[in-house]
């Protein structure tokens, strides 16, 4: 048993399975239950018996229907032979008495009583046939049969009495002739008439307004929109139709524009309740993106009707030429008698409608469309940005579509084919283009700050012609009106979306990547190398993905070329926007201080601005300058006019900045943008606001938002990163005011040569002060041991400074007591000792072995690649290279900050502690130098110009004053080292080729070092160390006898190369031979084991067991 089942049983079981009854409880239950089955069936009885009283009942009143019916279906059937005989009598008593001759005075008598009897006959057949006609009409939505039938018949009921005030209202009949005398009959006829009519005219009315709220282009057409508006006008009590002249406006006149009106209202009804449907949400998902593109199309495909027929054609046709098509059919196919049917048809509608005046109307329908079509057109963009945020490629489609129906081809025929009047008939003789253009994309603005690219050509083009000139020459154009100019300022704002985003997001990740980054001294440099190529290449793809899809919504086969010429002025316009803002940004970021030997941010942004320089492919294409505003507007057939040049941006610059360091705050660059743009149509102040996000509530002070906004409340609120100061250069104010400046074609000053430059000079300042931080703690032990060995040196004798120095070869004791000798002359001691040239200062060596260490440590595989395939690839970037110059990639640039450092910082060094305040070498330090420091001093000199302008292959990463400066400093330095040398000693030639023979030791002993930074060198390969110079003061050398050792430094980003996997061949012929040898020696132990006693047996076999 189920559950079910067992829930059922025991709900009907009156006792359970475990209890038990009596015979009397059982009897007292017997008799309960048979009692009320008694009292159910009583019950069911008297229900039964009232149901059948009832349905007797409606029986019998079936049966007196029925009989009523076929008595009134007997009248019905004989009421045609008793008009027939009505009428029968009626014409034989006219005839009989237009025969008989009157004899008697009671012939005038019968005769009115004849006709006044016919008279009633027709009267009450017209009240009999009026009614049925007006049903029929009603039923066939004819309001204009309907509304006639209804004057007609009040017409009739007021001829004949005066108790129907809305029969004669509407009738216009006030005037009664008294001898007219109505039968009781007629009477009651006509009350019951009336009584049954009297609401259909409200019900008519509202039929027609029924009819005018809807497209006639999908329901009616012309002849139903006429046919209810001349069913409004008859059944308008206050029409005045049959109203007496008067000095006052005509009624006519006032008839006619009470039905304009009254047709442009309900239109404005129409168009308003289709353009709330048109309210989409404000967030669309992707799955249901489709449907409500779809949805959106089909509404905006209903307005574009309503506009075309309802708002124009029809309104045409119906009240200037009183003429419409009344069927589908053209009027080639139609017959005559179909014409006749269709004249008459017109006829019938028109001859009840008043005239209109034509000027009247093209004012009213210019007003409506001028009132509407800003509304549409808001109302369109809102919709058409929630589309394009979630499906861009069905805006596209949609954009196909609106064209296709306002100025496509087969739109045109079908707007033409009505064989009444043509599109461009109805539009000129209904629409004002100055009334029109007023508040529309017709009208030029004024305020081009904020204006789009694609209204910028409109603007530049009407700045020759007047509001006349532009409303004669210009056609009026429901696509130009409404969808051109909308999808281009569409586009445009969806780029302006589009760039702000990609831009905040390229920020963000470089944000994000250098808040993760790891200290100075543990970033990898193929992690920064990545890092940065990521940065890069999203962006470009970003970039190309964002003209893609520009592409594919707004260029379409019929207006290729005027949409096209639009896209890409925007696109070059938000792409020089968006690298100004990202270039601003990366140059800021340098300004914000770190801790001083922390060169992490420098790193990262340097390595990226250097990737920019070449990842960035797609900026050829946007950077066209075949798409500048300049070169299109002369394109277009206007003028350039309004634009400025960078010379002009330029003087405004200079004059802004008064410390002369090419930087100026954001204030200072809003006023030189006014300044500059003064006479134009262009807002400096505003262009600089909205191209730097910067929220409209500010006004440019350091407190404003720093590159970076994000939109709060629909306006940009500041970044957090806000420490850097507010300032731009001229390059960035070049680029952010594209729109109004005209760029060179190729060049520096060309918009993508203006980029190049910027980036150029962020990678300079990046990798120098990386540079300066990666090379401060060498640095810092450096000028440390170079001022310890300048005090030395002109403090200690020349014995005791050549001591210290390990270059004498007597023992110190012996010397010692040389010097404390007071019997020794100093002079006769240092002509007794031989002049011998020791070897290189550490510190210096050291200093270059530390630039080649953090160049071996900061440079990845990657890095020693050529950033471009090919030239034509670099020219098109707009970076000229030679064939004959080395491409600049990452390697040449770090190696070259690197040795600009370092020919920096050790000439510095120098000027510090050995030049005086002239930056000549200081004579009175010189003479209290010994000779040998002196000679120490000048090959250490002369090592630091043989190394970086003679051995350097490589060059600095930028020829600028400080190279030179450090030229003229060692330069300097090393004729006045030489002076004082040859002053000093008798053989200064002997010195210098000791001093180049030492130099060779060195490049030689720390080539694998020492070439990295500066390149090979095919001399010092060839020189030999074995050598010594033999001709030196005395006839003894002067090199030591020991040779400088130095061991190679261990470098922390050497690449361990990967264990190879053995061939398995090998590996098995590998293992087979150690098989064979431990059987052989398996062998040879068992043969020592046999031959030897037990002593011998356990010591082989413990020493096999050893082995083993």
């Amino acid at each position: 048993m189920s559950y079910a089942d067992a829930s059922f049983q025991e709900a009907y079981e009156p006792q359970g399975q475990n209890n038990s009854m009596t015979i009397d409880e059982m009897r007292i239950l017997h008799r309960t239950a048979l009692s009320e089955a008694e009292s159910k069936r009583t019950e069911l009885r008297l229900v039964l018996a009232s149901r059948y009283r009832e349905l007797v009942g409606s029986s019998d009143e079936v049966i007196s229907m029925k009989e009523r019916a076929e008595e009134l279906n007997a009248l019905v059937v004989a009421l045609p032979e008793l008009v027939e005989r009505v009428v029968q009598s009626a014409d034989a008593s006219d005839a009989g008495g237009s025969t008989e001759t009157l004899t008697t005075d009671e012939s005038p008598f019968k005769v009115g009583k004849d006709e006044e009897e016919s008279s009633l006959v027709a009267v009450r057949s017209e009240l009999s046939r009026l009614p049925r006609e007006i049903h029929r009409c009603l039923d066939d939505k004819n309001v204009h049969g309907a509304a006639a039938a209804l004057i007609s018949l009040f017409e009739v009921i007021s001829s004949r009495s005066k108790s129907y005030p809305l029969a004669n209202l509407l009738s216009g009949s006030n005037q009664i002739p008294d001898n007219i005398a109505n039968s009781p009959l007629l009477e009651t006829q006509m009350r019951m008439v009336y009584l049954h009519v009297q609401t259909l005219p409200t019900r008519v009315e509202k039929l027609a307004r029924r009819v005018l709220l809807q497209s006639a282009a999908k329901h009616g057409g012309a002849r139903g929109t006429s046919a209810a508006l001349s069913a409004l006008d008859l059944l308008d009590v206050g029409s005045q139709k049959n109203a007496a002249p008067s000095s006052g406006p005509s009624p006519y006149a006032s008839r006619s524009t009470k039905l304009i009106d009254l047709y442009y209202e309900s239109k404005a009804q129409l168009l308003n309740k289709l353009l709330n449907r048109l309210t989409l949400p404000t967030s669309v998902s992707a799955a249901d993106a489709t449907s409500v593109a779809n949805a959106a199309e089909f509404i905006l495909s209903k307005i574009v009707l309503i506009l075309q027929y309802d708002v124009i054609l029809h309104p045409y046709q119906i009240f200037v030429q009183r003429n419409f098509p009344v069927t589908n059919a053209s009027e080639n196919d139609a017959t005559e008698e179909m014409k006749a049917i269709n004249n008459k048809i017109v006829n019938d509608i028109m001859s009840s409608m008043p005239r209109f005046d034509s000027d009247l109307l093209k004012s009213k329908a210019s007003r409506f469309l001028a009132a509407h079509l800003p509304l549409i057109r808001t109302k369109v963009k809102s919709v058409l940005m929630i589309i394009a945020g979630t499906t861009a490629s069905k805006l596209g489609q949609i954009r196909q579509s609106l064209y296709d129906k306002t100025d496509g081809i087969e739109c045109m025929n079908a707007l033409d084919s009505s064989g009444v009047c043509s599109w461009d008939e109805a539009v000129s003789g209904m629409v004002d283009i100055r009334v029109v253009s007023h508040g529309t994309s017709f009208a030029p603005a004024v305020d081009s700050g904020k204006l789009s690219i694609g209204d910028n050509q409109g603007v530049a083009a009407s700045n020759g012609h007047n509001g006349q000139q532009l409303g004669s020459s210009r056609r009026f154009s429901l696509w130009g009106a409404l969808f051109s100019n909308t999808f281009s300022s569409l586009v445009h704002s969806l780029l302006t979306t589009s760039f702000h985003s990609v831009h905040a997001r390229v920020v963000s990740t470089l944000r994000t990547s250098l808040a993760r980054a790891p200290p100075f001294e543990y970033m990898l440099p193929h992690e920064a190398h990545r890092n940065a190529l990521r940065i890069a290449t999203d962006l470009d793809a970003s970039l190309r993905k964002v003209s893609d899809d520009a592409h594919e919504l707004l260029v379409h086969a019929e207006e290729r070329e005027e949409s096209e010429r639009r896209l890409r002025q925007s696109l070059y316009v938000q792409t020089c926007e968006i690298m100004g803002r990202l270039l601003n940004e990366l140059r800021r970021m340098l300004l914000v201080k770190q801790k001083e030997e922390d060169a992490i941010k420098e790193l990262i942004v340097g390595r990226l601005c250097h990737l920019l320089k070449f990842r960035l492919a797609s900026l050829p294409n946007l950077l066209d300058p075949k798409s500048s505003p300049a070169v299109l507007a002369g394109l277009g057939g206007g003028k350039s006019t309004g634009m400025i040049s960078l010379m002009e941006l330029s003087s405004s610059f200079d004059l802004a900045d008064d410390d002369d360091d090419g930087l100026i705050s954001i204030e200072e660059a809003m006023e030189a943008m006014e300044s500059a743009f003064s006479g134009t149509h262009f807002d400096g102040a505003e262009m600089v606001r909205d191209t730097l996000l910067l929220s409209t509530s500010q006004s440019g002070a350091g407190d404003t938002a720093s590159g970076v906004t994000n939109r709060t409340n629909g306006s940009f609120a500041p970044n957090k990163h806000s420490s850097a100061p507010q300032n731009v250069t001229l390059a960035e104010l070049a680029l952010l005011s594209a729109k109004g400046l005209r760029h060179d074609a190729s060049g520096p000053q060309s918009a993508l040569g203006t980029v190049q430059s910027s980036l150029d000079e962020i990678v300079t300042r990046c990798f120098k002060g990386w540079a300066q931080a990666a090379l401060s703690s060498p640095l810092k032990s450096f000028r440390t041991k170079l001022r310890e060995t300048i005090e030395v040196a002109s403090t200690v004798s020349d014995i005791e400074w050549r001591r210290m120095n390990g270059l004498i070869e007597k023992d110190d004791d012996d010397v010692l007591k040389e010097i404390h000798d007071p019997a020794t002359i100093n002079d006769d001691l240092t002509q007794r000792q031989k002049i011998v040239v020791g070897h290189l200062s550490p510190h210096f060596l050291s200093y270059l072995l530390a630039v080649a260490a953090v160049l071996n440590r900061s440079i990845c595989p990657a890095d020693s690649l050529p950033p471009v395939p090919s030239l034509d690839y670099a020219k098109a970037l707009g970076i000229c290279f030679s064939e004959e110059e080395e491409t600049v990639n990452m390697m040449v640039t770090i190696r070259g900050s690197l040795l600009g450092e370092a020919v920096s910082s050790i000439s510095q060094s120098l000027k510090e502690e050995v030049c005086d305040i002239h930056g000549g070498a200081d004579k009175e330090l010189l003479k209290q130098c010994s000779p040998s420091s002196l000679i120490q001093l000048l090959m250490d000199v002369k090592f630091v110009n043989r190394c970086f302008f003679e051995r350097n292959q490589n060059g600095f990463l930028s020829t600028s004053d400080f190279v030179d400066d450090s030229r003229g400093i060692m330069t300097n330095l090393s004729q006045r080292l030489s002076e004082s040398v040859n002053a000093a000693v008798e053989d200064g030639l002997s010195i210098d080729r000791a001093i180049s023979e030492r130099h060779s030791q060195v490049f030689v002993s720390c080539g694998l070092f020492l070439s990295s930074i500066f390149g090979e060198d095919d001399r010092d390969k060839n020189s030999s160390l074995s050598d010594s110079v033999s001709n030196g003061v005395g006839g003894t050398s002067l090199l030591l006898s020991s040779s400088l050792v130095t061991n190679p430094l261990a470098s922390s980003r050497r690449f361990t190369l990967l264990p190879i996997q053995a061939e398995k061949s090998l590996t098995e012929l590998q293992l087979r031979g150690r098989y064979g040898k431990k059987v052989r020696e398996e062998k040879e132990s068992n043969k020592d084991v046999s031959s030897g006693n037990a002593l011998g047996t356990g010591f082989g076999f413990l020493s096999s067991m050893l082995s083993t």
